[in-house]
């Protein structure tokens, strides 16, 4: 539940400034509360408890009291005085005079309690004329000091409503000083019987008297019927009394509920009025919204326009609409379109004024950007375009601009034939139109500059993207030639890192090979003395026995079968020597460094040594054919050009699944030499045959080929001003024909 204080508060705050401070006081308060004067009366509205202390202490300042409690009393005294205006009046005054007696508005002092949302009060107890009440805050409120004195000092004036003595308070506890609740013990004189009770009273007692003295005088009456006469006028003049006392109470009561009744009229036709402004309010609301979503239903400026004139003639009820653009150009602010009666000029054409603020209402408000209200034609307070006004018969009108911004680009004008007829609600509305207006407006023209802005970007984005792409492909060419360069040149490292390799490794052998190789002569020879002192030996004459003996380790050792066989292992030895020295002196002549040595070179040579490298993929599973012819020596660089054969037999030799044959054939052909090698392979397929010397491109499986091979020996070739062809018969298996001159291109 929120801490709030009600409105009653600052009713009777408010003539209480003004009163004691002045106008410039209200104005100071009304600004503190940021609500409305007619709002901080109306007895049916709220404002936060923490603005009503705001407010105090401010009335504190304003009026130089430092005192809080000294303040609260002045305040309370002023607030229960009877008000004869009812606009400062409130409801309590009413309503606790209704009440009849002091004891009566105690009893109902916890529903006095609703105007207060910061605490609860209680009755604790009653009697005829004492009480004890209790006030005690939510939790979480501080109880100011101006609170408790305030309610108090509220309390002790009741009784004052029946001219009576204030009620006299003590106070037990009070929460304003750190107690739980305040806790007041009230006591009060309740209203005498008066004159009508006690006149006839007293006349009856005096009949009373003068006939219980003649009675005695005479003695004609028993005591009994004494008894029963005798008190018969008192008891007359006691109901005459009580009767003008009831009289004088319901007269009073009737004009009580008399003035409670026009006080709940009152109220209620202040709420009508109310209710009636909220309705007004809730219908522009509604027109707003509509407006709202119909000029933002287009970028269209003229339906914009067109919109919010129809709506202000047909659904708000304007008779005559008018919309000025401004034309800085020209300095001239002309009537653009029009709704309602025809508001035309004469018949020059539209209305049009010089964009200065003495040349009509219309033109100032163009000018100064603040709107005009000209209540009668006939006695402006602003400057008017007499004969336009009397053509028209326009009585009264009202002028909003059009701002965006800081920029005023139109004025929209409604008039009529009535004098007076607008009202600061009229401007209120037409104002949020011209919002509403202006910024659809805007955002209009601002979409119709972008849109503009867009068009012109899209050229700019659609012709830059095309050189942004040209370029890219150029990139991407670029970048793919220092690829695939970049990847040559690691190849080509990697080749000379194992030529080196396999350099190193073909030295180091190549001794051991010498040594076997220079040695097998020898031991051929040391075997054929050996043998011919074996047979010296067997043919010595020896005793039988020792004969023999001798025989029978001969057999046992199998001499006869290792010289048997001594001869052929000697012959392997020399085989496998000459082999092995064969494939050091290729290995050597493949690893050579001189890469940028040219040189003459025996191309069957360089064929022979790269099916000697590649023995292991060719021997026992496919058959080479030569068919070399005359070719001279071909300048070239030996490395090179070893690194094409190799990579082309290479390819050759795993393109053929099992069993096959790669055919070699070379010519001269007018200083060319022509190397043709041809596969039983599968062949390659139309769809590849173009990409097969891309860099990268490969057909083999991943893991198993980097696609550089032939890439790298169509660039050697190339370097050499020569070319190689890839072609697939239609019977199957590729063939590749190098062409590399014979000698270099100086």
């Amino acid at each position: 539940m929120p801490l709030e204080m009600n409105c009653i508060f600052t009713k009777g705050l408010i003539p209480f400034v003004e009163k004691e401070v002045g106008p410039e006081g209200v104005a100071a308060v009304l600004r503190a509360a940021g609500r409305p004067r007619e709002y901080l009366i109306a007895e049916y509205n709220w404002i936060p408890f923490s603005v009503a202390d705001d407010l105090v202490r401010l009335t504190q300042e304003l009026m130089g009291e430092p005192d809080e409690e000294r303040w609260a009393r002045r305040f309370a005294e002023d607030f229960m005085d009877w008000k004869p205006s009812r606009d400062e009046r409130g409801w309590a005054g009413a309503y606790t005079m209704s009440l009849g007696s002091p004891r009566a508005v105690y009893a109902k002092s916890a529903s006095l309690s609703n105007a207060k949302r910061w605490a609860t009060e209680e009755l604790l107890s009653i009697g005829r004329r004492r009480a004890v009440l209790r006030l005690t805050p939510l939790p979480g409120v501080r109880v100011p000091r101006w609170a408790c004195t305030w309610i108090r000092v509220c309390y002790e004036r009741f009784p004052t409503n029946w001219k009576l003595p204030r009620a006299r308070i003590g106070e037990r506890s009070c929460a304003a000083r750190g107690d739980e609740a305040c806790v007041w013990d009230v006591r009060w004189k309740n209203p005498p019987l008066g004159a009508r009770f006690w006149g006839p009273t007293a006349a009856g007692g005096a009949g009373t008297a003068a006939l219980a003295a003649g009675i005695a005088a005479a003695t004609l009456l028993p005591w009994w019927a004494i008894g029963a006469i005798v008190p018969l006028p008192l008891l007359a003049g006691g109901a005459l009394g009580y009767g003008l006392l009831q009289r004088g109470r319901r007269r009073q009561l009737q004009r009580l509920l008399d003035v409670q009744g026009e006080e709940i009229l009152y109220s209620s036709r202040q709420l009508e009025g109310k209710f009636r402004d909220l309705e007004t309010k809730v219908e522009q609301l509604s027109l707003l919204m509509d407006l709202s979503g119909a000029v933002n239903a287009t970028l269209d400026p003229e339906k914009i326009y067109e919109q919010a004139l129809h709506r202000l003639v047909h659904r708000m009820g304007y008779q005559d609409v008018s919309l000025f653009l401004v034309d800085p150009g020209r300095a001239v602010v002309c009537e653009h379109r029009v709704a309602g009666a025809v508001t035309l000029g004469p018949e020059s054409g539209p209305l049009e004024f010089p964009l200065r603020a003495d040349a009509g209402a219309v033109a100032k408000a163009a000018v100064t950007g603040l709107p005009l209200v000209i209540n009668d034609v006939a006695t402006p307070a602003e400057p008017v375009h007499r004969p336009t006004a009397h053509f028209l018969n326009v009585r009264s009108a009202m002028m909003i601009p059009l701002r965006v911004k800081e920029r005023v680009f139109g004025v929209l004008v409604t008039s009529s034939t009535e004098p007076n007829r607008f009202t600061e609600a009229d401007v209120e509305l037409l104002s949020a139109v011209a919002n509403h207006v202006a910024l659809a407006v805007d955002r209009a023209e601002s979409f119709q500059t972008i849109e503009e802005l867009s068009r012109g970007l899209e050229d700019k984005v659609r012709v830059r993207t095309e050189q942004l792409r040209a370029a890219n492909e150029e990139l991407q060419a670029a970048y793919r030639d220092l690829q695939a360069t970049q990847m040559q040149l690691i190849q080509r490292e990697k080749m000379a890192s194992v030529g080196q390799l396999v350099a190193g490794v073909a030295h180091e052998l190549n001794n051991p090979i010498g040594f076997v190789f220079s040695n097998v002569s020898t031991l051929e020879d040391f075997v054929k003395r050996l043998r011919a002192m074996l047979e010296t030996y067997r043919a010595a004459s020896l005793p039988e026995a020792e004969r023999a003996r001798v025989q029978a380790q001969w057999d046992e050792l199998k001499i006869d079968y290792a010289l048997k066989y001594l001869d052929s292992m000697i012959q392997g030895i020399r085989e496998g020597a000459e082999r092995t020295r064969k494939i050091v002196r290729d290995l050597r002549v493949f690893a050579r460094s001189q890469d940028d040595v040219w040189q003459a070179v025996d191309l069957h040579e360089d064929l022979e040594s790269s099916l000697t490298l590649l023995n292991h993929l060719l021997k026992d599973r496919i058959t080479v054919h030569r068919g070399f012819g005359e070719l001279p020596s071909v300048e070239c660089i030996r490395s090179q050009i070893d690194q094409v054969f190799l990579n082309l037999l290479a390819n050759a030799a795993q393109a053929i699944a099992g069993e096959g044959g790669i055919t070699i054939e070379t010519r001269c052909e007018n200083g060319v030499a022509v190397v043709t090698i041809s596969d039983t392979g599968p062949g390659i397929s139309p769809d590849v045959i173009g990409r097969i010397f891309d860099p990268f491109f490969t057909t083999k499986p991943v893991g198993e080929g980097t696609g550089l091979g032939l890439s790298i020996s169509y660039e050697i070739v190339k370097k050499h001003g020569g070319e190689i062809r890839a072609e697939s018969p239609r019977g199957g298996g590729a063939v590749f024909t190098v062409r590399i001159p014979l000698a270099r291109a100086r």
